[in-house]
């Protein structure tokens, strides 16, 4: 199994690029600027721009630092929207969760004004940074490709539906599956379709590689429904039973945990066939063996 060894790599070479990209907390407004970093810096997982690295070297056949430099800028930008989402969600008025990755969350660590307007930068500094790519048409299907990812057709408007959602006595599971695929897939979405226009992929790639995604990314979030249903700290990062305390419906709570696994498994699988034959693909077979083994 060589992911272990590539997600070290790659979460490198990607912070190393937030690093170039993200102001010094030393200069002012030194309190936003520390709250993005603390935040950026915060030992995630990096799995979106891992993943849009791997989508990338498979199609393109490029491995070395400076190969890899315009994926480098595409991946940073993802993070800082994945980071200034968790910035946001962790909010009292969203999820109200006092810990993210085994710390204070930023509005815990600053308040939560500073917390709104470190995740308001990180996704403004995304957009500026992409555009930095050297091909300015493929500049402008990337922000497009972010933008989509962002919008009301995705993580915000997942995030709206998430919340109205709680409100209610009864959620359709149809309305679920919507909220984990544009509040979480969106952007595992936007990682491999970044990758593809950079790559300059055609249509076939293009929404082949979306369809991974797509059941890579509901596949993942629903195994984090049960993970925070069966309480495991360790595997989710933070404390558990956090949809139980926000009146969450979950794949589990309406479906229960034997039919909510089923349903992860088959998703799993379905990811696998998309990208069983191509050439390359040891990393992208890995992640879904990686979600796999998340399963309790």
């Amino acid at each position: 199994m060589i992911l272990p060894k590539y997600f070290d790599d790659r979460a490198q070479l990607v912070d190393k690029e937030l690093d170039l990209h993200l102001t010094p907390s030393t200069e002012e407004p030194k309190e936003l600027y520390e709250a993005m970093r603390y935040s950026t810096f915060s030992g995630g997982k990096r799995l979106r721009p891992i993943l849009l690295y791997a989508t990338y070297e498979m199609l393109a056949k490029k491995r070395t630092e400076a190969q890899l430099k315009q994926a480098s800028l595409a991946a940073a930008a993802l993070e800082m929207v994945h980071t200034a989402s968790l910035i946001h969600d962790d909010l009292p008025a969203l999820d109200d969760s006092d810990e993210r990755r085994g710390q204070e969350s930023c509005h815990i660590k600053f308040t939560p004004a500073i917390a709104i307007l470190a995740g308001d930068a990180l996704l403004t500094k995304a957009f500026e940074t992409i555009a930095k790519l050297d091909d300015k048409k493929k500049a402008t299907l990337c922000i497009r490709v972010m933008c989509n990812a962002v919008s009301t057709r995705g993580m915000i408007g997942g995030q709206t539906v998430d919340l109205i959602s709680s409100t209610k006595k009864n959620v359709p599971i149809n309305v679920i599956r919507y909220v984990h695929m544009k509040k979480t897939g969106a952007l595992l979405e936007a990682a491999v379709q970044l990758a593809c226009v950079l790559d300059g992929a055609d249509d076939n790639m293009f929404n082949t590689m979306t369809l991974y995604a797509q059941n890579i990314g509901l596949a993942y979030q629903i195994i984090d429904d049960i993970l925070d249903d069966v309480g495991d700290f360790e595997m989710l990062g933070k404390e558990p039973y956090e949809d139980i305390r926000n009146n969450k419906f979950t794949y589990p709570s309406i479906l229960g945990l034997d039919k909510a696994r089923q349903t992860a498994e088959k998703l799993i699988s379905d990811a696998h066939k998309l990208i069983k034959n191509m050439p390359n693909n040891q990393i992208l077979v890995e992640f879904v063996k990686m979600i796999k083994d998340r399963l309790p």
